[in-house]
């Protein structure tokens, strides 16, 4: 879809809330580096997210029984947007595939207790790397059997190489949805050129990993090595930077991701109420200041991918 062209998401989507809430703290206890509590109040989560106007959830089979409670807490409710991602092993036939996709997909509705899931995203691009088309047919079929709205992918750490080989496939206009990770350190998602593609296409695109799963509001001394040396540097920046511009390292976080062009929403998650307010807060805040904004993309380049991607920080 060339640019001036109605995305698809225009009409339905416009009418989502621009924060979404991720949920894997509803099923996984002390999700992210600097979570602390042990047991998420979900009720009481998912009551201010209704009374805030947050009508959109991000879960998947992978967070532990977060499905069940947002199933449980919602039935008989007003439909929010949910979002879930669905998995599949790597050495199966075209009609195993299907069979695993179309199971999982089922136990998803069976556990957020609807009989259609708004939005269905594969949990990794490299499904469509090693099954390439058979994939989108599969999606396809849900959607015409309308056990899903839409479909669409969420990218991994290295949004940039996933984009690079998948790129091409997501073209195809069953694929509406995006997830990917952009924060202030970074922007891998931009200098490959997929926001602005995305952008172009009409996809509606979710940032996430906003906060670097916490990692922003540690300091150096409480990480473990080889974190804590990679990260002091950065983090020392990083609040130069939000004191300059007079502002949280939160609020500095959470504007450079939102007015980032061709983002659509942020997905967040949170542990309490509280939590929630503060994020609403958050995203409605004035724009930065262009020389802040340029700043962040100078002083950050280049960083160590251990320093910026979760999943290594354990290994």
């Amino acid at each position: 879809m060339e640019s001036g062209v109605q995305p698809m998401w225009k009409a339905e989507f416009q009418q989502l809330s621009k924060l979404m809430l991720g949920t894997a703290q509803l099923g996984i206890s002390g999700y992210g580096i600097a979570n602390r509590t042990v047991n998420v109040e979900a009720d009481a989560l998912l009551d201010r997210c209704v009374e805030l106007g947050i009508n959109c959830f991000d879960t998947a089979l992978e967070y532990g029984d977060a499905e069940l409670k947002l199933g449980r807490y919602f039935e008989g409710k007003p439909a929010p947007f949910l979002v879930s991602k669905v998995k599949a092993d790597l050495e199966l036939d075209r009609a195993g595939l299907e069979k695993q996709l179309t199971e999982r997909v089922e136990t998803i509705l069976e556990r957020l207790r609807v009989k259609t899931l708004p939005a269905l995203m594969i949990h990794d691009p490299i499904l469509l790397q090693i099954y390439g088309s058979a994939v989108t047919e599969i999606v396809t079929k849900l959607r015409r059997d309308q056990l899903i709205g839409r479909a669409g992918v969420s990218f991994g750490a290295n949004s940039d190489v996933q984009f690079a080989y998948c790129g091409h496939l997501l073209r195809e206009d069953i694929y509406e949805v995006i997830q990917l990770p952009l924060h202030l350190w970074d922007r891998r998602a931009v200098e490959c050129g997929a926001l602005s593609r995305f952008r172009a296409d009409g996809k509606w695109v979710v940032a996430r990993s906003v906060f670097l799963q916490g990692l922003f509001f540690r300091q150096a001394d409480d990480l473990p090595e080889p974190l804590r040396s990679m990260a002091r540097g950065a983090l020392g920046k990083l609040a130069e930077i939000a004191e300059e511009e007079g502002i949280s390292i939160a609020e500095l976080a959470m504007r450079y991701v939102r007015d980032t062009e061709g983002v659509n929403g942020i997905v967040v998650g949170a542990e309490t109420p509280e939590q929630l307010d503060d994020n609403v807060r958050l995203i409605s805040g004035k724009p930065l200041s262009e020389r802040t904004r340029n700043k962040i993309e100078s002083e950050f380049r280049g960083l160590p991918e251990m320093l910026i991607t979760p999943g290594l920080w354990n290994k």
